[in-house]
């Protein structure tokens, strides 16, 4: 047994042997004195040492919590909103309890300005809601353990608490800018023009035929095929080159990397409504690859990974990235970044030299300075035949339309 909860039990016997001593003291008291006055006090206090001791014996592990979240999918920025239902077997009278979110996320904590535990006054109901809100709840997978309910009687003399189990875990996704997405050789020139074919699948070239999957286009479908077996099938195309785009999260640590990751967001939701094939890296501690990402379900997968992704690279660089063959295998790389060290130049350089072309989204807050340093940094890129392209959060709209230097 743990001193915290040794504490605790030897606390409840402590209140339990105090309430038994003020009950046999007032009844002590009446025999020897007698008289109205002390009969009274006696009589009194019967009820609610009678309350007292009847609740330190009422268990409390058989109560339920269950939670209801409105929305299933939410975005950087949103407002949680929870119901939580408190259920009882029987109708045991409860003065009141305090019920709070037990060891919630250190995030949820740090979000919410309101306290996450609420006063309730339970009498004899067999169920009770209640609701709070997470206002500007932050991106992230969010765990929710159980809820910590705390019961006392009228003078609080006897106290109980039990943490009852109510797991949930909240995934909030990162906010989606919408935009027109344009491969390299396109994105830095002005008017409109076809997409490269570097990228893009053709979808008049048919090579066979597969089992549908969820998320598969419903153009894609092979209808002959389903009006003779009943079965839906899907057909496969052939790339009109071999070669892949690239897009590279820096991860490492970083004031903006919420907006990096916003950022990474919108292109791949964009390249998946038009189309384009690419590949994702997510260039952290720990490496993540999607090879492919072209249908909805791809995309979901890739939203739930930049939903808990975090900026914990470090300082090795190098050596996670230094030979890493999907960037050196790439034919375009776009890389994503709020600052460009001269780790990741150097790892990019070398990769540009396989590369038909390499691009760098250097992610600003709006009417930030640019320090020497950095002018230094991305005049090098530029003679290495690297673009560099500033952008802050409020351009993600145009970062394709050829307006950005």
């Amino acid at each position: 047994m743990t001193i915290s909860r040794l504490r605790y039990v030897s606390g409840r016997i402590l209140r339990l042997m105090l309430v038994v001593l003020l009950l046999l003291s007032t009844l002590a008291f009446g025999i020897i004195e007698g008289g109205f006055v002390t009969w009274f006090v006696f009589f009194m206090l019967l009820p609610f040492s009678t309350y007292s001791l009847l609740l330190f014996f009422t268990p409390l592990k058989k109560m339920k919590i269950e939670r209801s979240i409105e929305q299933e999918h939410m975005r950087n920025g949103d407002s949680l909103k929870m119901t939580m239902t408190l259920k009882r077997n029987n109708r045991w009278p409860i003065v009141y309890a305090v019920i709070r979110e037990a060891k919630p996320s250190e995030v949820l904590v740090n979000a919410t300005t309101q306290p996450m535990q609420r006063l309730l006054v339970v009498g004899f109901k067999k169920e009770v809601k209640w609701t709070y809100e997470i206002e500007e709840i932050p991106r992230g997978e969010h765990y929710l353990q159980g809820v910590e309910i705390t019961v006392s009687d009228f003078f609080g003399w006897i106290k109980k608490t039990q943490i009852i189990p109510a797991k949930r875990t909240v995934v909030v996704y990162p906010n989606v800018t919408k935009m027109i997405f344009r491969p390299l050789d396109m994105s830095m020139q002005t008017g409109t023009g076809p997409v490269s074919s570097a990228i893009v699948r053709d979808t008049t070239m048919v090579s066979g035929l597969r089992e549908y999957q969820p998320g598969d286009r419903m153009s894609w479908v092979h209808w002959k095929t389903f009006a003779k077996t009943g079965e839906l099938r899907t057909k496969e195309f052939e790339d009109q080159q071999s070669q892949d785009l690239c897009l590279v999260l820096d991860c490492s640590p970083s004031a903006l990397f919420e907006e990096q990751v916003e950022f990474v967001a919108s292109i791949l939701n964009a390249s998946v409504r038009q189309q384009i094939t690419m590949a994702f890296l997510s260039a952290g501690r720990n490496r993540v690859l999607f090879e492919a990402i072209q249908t909805e379900s791809q995309l979901q997968e890739v939203m739930f990974h930049l939903a808990s992704v975090q900026d914990d690279l470090g300082d090795s660089v190098n050596r996670l990235y230094g030979q890493d063959r999907t960037l050196a295998n790439a034919a375009q790389i776009l890389f994503v970044t709020s600052e460009l060290t001269t780790d990741w130049l150097d790892i990019l350089t070398k990769a540009s030299k396989s590369s038909r072309a390499c691009s760098c989204f250097v992610i600003r807050s709006k009417g930030q300075v640019m320090s020497t340093q950095e002018k230094a940094m991305e005049k090098l890129a530029r003679t290495r035949g690297i673009r560099v392209n500033t952008i802050a959060k409020e351009q993600f709209t145009e970062a394709f339309m050829g307006v950005l230097k």
